[in-house]
């Protein structure tokens, strides 16, 4: 598989990368929300075998964080790595922790931190971790507070490269100010265009790289959902603008859509959207989050994609005609 810089001046590493969640497996809670009830395991041999297969295929770069799977996806990867055999990048990633209630509390404090980044070096058996970042906005700790946290991370020689996940560009930015951040992660996909810009500025101007999270919008460009469909109330995962009305119906027909136009060309509409985000002038890799081995290698091929200036122009064609 093709490589790029993580960051000017950067390792390599592959256009597509696995993240490992919480398979097929549990929804996040909402943050607030008692979550006791949820308390899942992943499989262990197939999510294994999982990422045996993306390290076979050129895979370099596996994502986790320290609650996903309670702290088993990091565990089965850790495993993966010590029986030896895959040459990677490892990105971890803390701040959401559980409460004593069980609720999903955001906690950007120094402590926390310092506390599940030796969490996930023990559970990966990475010493140091190659990528640590702080995941989401915490409001109860000032920014320049959650820097010194990971300022000691990299001054005591656990994490090499400093990033953060899921924060807004401006919050990025104050952040920055206090510690050297290289690596961005957030979601990019085809039905979130507009927050791409301001992501591709903000990394050019601080030399960051950007690694693009949920591609597929939780399962919006693969089909899962056909637009009629509701969500309980406790369900995070699709409290998001996307999935409000006009906008998820207007998704759902776009992505039957696309499914057309992918198949025109020989491709799957996952592929074809996981190539768009792959298109993106700077963006480094994409992380792909499959539920099985078959998925996973259903998706590899978006690698060696090369979308013409033809197919972005009928797919922004087809986002303008859906109202997207």
């Amino acid at each position: 598989m093709k490589t790029r810089e993580l960051f000017p001046g950067g390792p390599q590493v592959s256009l597509l990368g696995l993240r490992l969640a919480a398979p097929p497996m549990a929804p996040w809670p909402r943050f607030g929300e008692s979550c006791l009830y949820e308390v899942r395991r992943l499989s262990e041999e197939p999510t294994a075998a999982m990422v045996r297969a993306a390290a076979a295929a050129g895979v370099t770069l596996f994502d986790s964080d320290w609650a996903s799977g309670n702290g088993h996806a990091e565990e089965i990867l850790g495993r993966v790595l010590r029986a030896g055999g895959v040459n990677c990048l490892v990105s971890a990633k803390g701040g959401p922790r559980f409460d004593f209630a069980g609720r999903l509390i955001h906690d950007n404090s120094r402590s926390n931190l310092m506390n599940q980044c030796e969490d996930s070096r023990q559970r990966l058996g990475r010493d140091p971790i190659d990528i640590f970042s702080v995941q989401g906005l915490d409001d109860g700790v000032e920014l320049k507070l959650t820097a010194r946290g990971l300022n000691d991370l990299v001054h005591g020689g656990r994490v090499r490269v400093l990033g953060v996940a899921d924060f807004t560009p401006e919050s990025a930015e104050e952040i920055h100010r206090y510690a050297p951040i290289q690596v961005i992660q957030t979601p990019i996909s085809l039905l979130d265009r507009a927050s791409l810009n301001p992501w591709l500025s903000l990394c050019r101007k601080h030399h960051m790289g950007l690694v693009a999270s949920d591609p597929l919008a939780k399962g919006l460009l693969s089909g899962t959902f056909h637009g009629g469909e509701t969500f309980p109330e406790i369900d995070p995962q699709r409290a998001g603008p996307l999935f409000q009305p006009p906008r998820f119906e207007r998704a759902a027909r776009f992505s039957a859509s696309l499914a057309q136009v992918a198949s025109a060309r020989g491709l799957t509409r996952e592929v074809m959207a996981l190539a768009w985000v792959l298109t993106q002038p700077g963006v480094s890799s994409v992380l792909m989050e499959p539920r099985d081995e078959h998925e996973l290698r259903s998706w590899l091929g978006a690698a060696a994609v090369e979308l013409t200036g033809a197919d972005m122009q009928l797919i922004d064609r087809l986002l303008q005609e859906h109202g997207l």
